[in-house]
């Protein structure tokens, strides 16, 4: 019995210890996930910062080229030693730098002598000193674009360095250097909430928003890398001590003190990524307390989910029988849920199937609308066309007397031997049957029922075909038709249907100013974005108070009987939107009314107009 009871216990310690082991292992697998999602989380913010840097660094990686190509910049390293020329260019180099955001921009000869400056009147001047020993000389000279970022020898204030050669038919003159300062974008820096710092190929931190991080390494330098930074003068001297982040060169977690008035260090994920044009490298640094906390969490959870689990299963053993009495009751109730769901499907079911038949139902009465309405367009142009039909008539009354009185000249000029003139009456009568089959063509295009697509179509020739079908009613009435702007826009629509809008409008527009002494309508075309505008002004009475409010109501109108149905605007405004336009009405300040009118631009006009 003692021995049982000593294999009991052993069997429980090892339990025990078993439980021990994998809670250290899933302790470590959660903090890796938990890690990784905050990677996960975080790298597209790195990202970001990254593009930030990259395009600071873009602003001012033109103006080296840029200045190098000025012909008088060219011209002053063929003549270093003209004053004149001298004093303009350094003149000039202070306007730019002011102008674009640099530090300093100067001009190096072919031996890297600096023969003018933007601060050469500062109290620290660029002018008369050797920068030949810097890379980015070296690189201009070769024929790139030179960047190195570095201290200034003269002014001790870091910067970025862009150099450009100037040329002279492929034989380099010279190079022109803009700095460009650094405070800005480490202002940015600043003002993450993680903390950013950007190191360069070497692992100095040559950007950071912590300023006791600047110019210190990532990890110990070779003596070799500091007899070269030496050699280059790239930061003056510097003692380059290692940062105060543990970890950093080894491990992707790091611990650091990111703030002065923070003294104790704290646990953060290391993320970086590489910059290849510069040779740069961004850091952020994402504190990951939370994740570790997080992985804790999820540890003491599984270990009460394991000790539940054991509990569970001590008081399944224990009231197996009564759990089987519940599973058989849990089984009753998701018959009864089965049945329930079932029943409550047919019912959507049934439910949908009405809801279709009524979608169905909508449907066709828009497209039975939308008939209704093109019918009307349809009644609305006869309509008109019997309208026109008094004036019409004269218009073909007086060519067709014109046209016999031109017949029975040509015969008694025949008769007579006199072809000349015969001759001439023919050509007078061939003009006036053009003139008689061109109304005829507008009359035939005004008449046919419209398509219900649209399509480009030109607001000018649509314009121009209502006015030439109005023409007996305009002259009638003396009215004075002026166009500004009435260039050929090309919009979505319909032929047909657009001449019809044009005609409701100015025919309206013609009634309005009956019995002026001076009747006057103006059209503008004017093109706003993707859209084109058209305004139609008249200088009548305008509209009554409230009208604009219901003015395109069907069967409103303010004509006396028998001069109108009250459809004729209520179906314009319907074509306007059915082409994905719109019209509104108002009066004018001075007198009159005016009704806008905008379409979309035709893809072809938008493209031409880019």
């Amino acid at each position: 019995m003692r021995r049982s009871a000593k294999i009991k216990w052993g069997l429980a310690f090892l339990l025990l210890c078993l439980l021990g082991i994998a809670l250290v292992l899933a302790h470590r697998s959660f903090e890796r996930r938990a890690l990784a999602d905050l990677a996960d989380r975080e790298r597209p913010m790195l990202a970001l910062h990254t593009e930030n840097v990259s395009s600071w660094l873009g602003r001012f990686r033109v103006l080296a080229p840029t200045y190098a190509h000025d012909p008088d910049v060219v011209d002053l390293l063929k003549d270093p030693k003209d004053p004149e020329k001298i004093e303009a260019i350094n003149l000039r180099l202070e306007r730019w730098t002011a102008a674009s955001g640099a530090s300093d921009t100067y001009i190096l000869d072919a031996q890297g002598m600096a023969l003018v400056s933007s601060n050469w009147n500062g109290p620290v001047s660029f002018v008369g000193n050797s920068y030949a020993f810097r890379p980015y000389f070296k690189d201009a000279m070769q024929g790139r674009l030179g960047r190195y970022f570095a201290l200034g020898t003269a002014s001790g204030l870091r910067g970025y360095y862009f150099a450009y050669p100037v040329q002279d038919g492929g034989r380099p003159l010279g190079a022109v250097v803009v700095k460009v300062r650094v405070g800005m974008i480490e202002q940015e820096l600043r003002a993450s909430t993680a903390p950013l710092f950007v190191s360069d190929r070497d692992g100095i931190i040559i950007l950071s928003g912590h300023p006791a991080w600047r110019l210190k390494t990532l990890y110990p330098l070779s003596s070799d890398t500091r007899r070269r930074i030496e050699r280059l003068r790239k930061f003056n001297g510097a003692s380059l001590p290692l940062v105060e982040i543990d970890g950093l060169a080894t491990d992707t977690q790091v611990f650091a003190a990111p703030d002065r008035s923070d003294k104790a260090k704290r646990g953060f994920l290391h993320l970086s990524q590489r910059m290849p044009v510069e040779g740069w490298t961004v850091h952020l640094l994402v504190e990951s307390g939370e994740a570790r906390k997080l992985a804790s969490l999820y540890t003491l959870l599984l270990a009460l989910g394991i000790v539940a689990a054991m509990l569970v299963a001590f008081v399944f053993w224990q009231r197996r029988q009564h759990y089987l009495d519940r599973l058989a009751k849990r089984a009753d109730v998701q018959r009864n849920l089965e049945r329930t769901v079932a029943q409550r499907t047919a019912d959507l079911v049934k439910t949908n199937q009405r809801l279709a038949d009524e979608v169905t139902e909508r449907t066709q009465a828009e497209a039975d609308l939308r008939q209704t309405q093109a019918e009307l367009v349809q009644a609305g142009k006869l309509a008109a066309l019997g309208q026109m039909s008094t004036a019409l008539s004269h218009e073909f009354n007086q060519p067709l007397a014109a046209i016999r009185t031109y017949a029975e000249n040509a015969t008694a000029f025949l008769k007579r031997g006199q072809a000349e003139n015969a001759d001439e009456n023919l050509h007078r009568i061939s003009r006036l049957t053009e003139r008689m089959a061109q109304l005829s063509k507008h009359l035939t295009a005004f008449a046919r029922k419209p398509k219900d697509a649209t399509e480009p179509t030109s607001l000018a020739a649509a314009l121009d075909e209502a006015i030439e079908l109005l023409r007996a009613r305009i002259e009638s009435s003396g009215t004075e038709i002026v166009c500004d702007g009435c260039s050929d826009l090309i919009v979505t629509g319909g032929q047909v249907r657009l001449q019809h809008v044009f005609m409701n409008l100015i025919g309206n527009a013609i009634d309005a100013t009956e019995g002026l002494p001076h009747p006057a309508i103006r059209i503008t075309f004017a093109e706003q974005g993707e859209r084109a505008v058209v305004t139609i002004d008249d200088n009548g009475h305008g509209f009554a108070d409230g009208d604009t409010e219901k003015l395109f109501d069907p069967f409103f109108s303010r004509k006396e009987p028998g001069k109108g149905l009250g459809l004729g605007l209520s179906i314009t405004y319907n074509i306007i939107r059915d082409f994905g336009g719109t019209l509104s009405a108002e009066n004018r300040p001075e007198s009159g009314a005016r009704f806008t009118l905008t379409l979309n631009l035709a893809e072809q006009q938008i493209r031409a107009a880019e």
